[in-house]
């Protein structure tokens, strides 16, 4: 992966973590040789208290949230796991009337 493509991902984690309202630290990738010991960090797209949204490429994105309802889906682009999870977070709201 390019330190481009790294980028490319921290925004994308950046931007569901600001639609979703819950925190989220990006984790760089390791350069160099990765061991069983110096890769010990769970890895990126993890949301405390939400769930997990897992970035495996630009063509394959993983949701699985438990807040703010509960969403399994698979995307096939950015764009369309962001629609997803701002549509998410919109009828959550209009649930509670917000």
């Amino acid at each position: 992966m390019t330190d481009g493509a790294a980028i490319d991902r921290k925004a994308f984690y950046d931007e569901c973590s600001r639609i979703l309202g819950a925190p989220h630290v990006f984790r760089a990738p390791l350069r160099g040789k990765i061991n069983r010991w110096n890769n010990r960090a769970p890895g990126n797209g993890r949301f405390p208290g939400y769930g997990l949204i897992r970035m495996y490429g630009s063509h394959h994105i993983q949701i699985t949230l438990r807040r703010p309802a509960e969403l399994n889906i698979v995307c096939h682009s950015k764009e369309e796991a962001l629609t997803a999870l701002r549509a998410l977070r919109d009828s959550a709201l209009s649930r509670t009337g917000h």
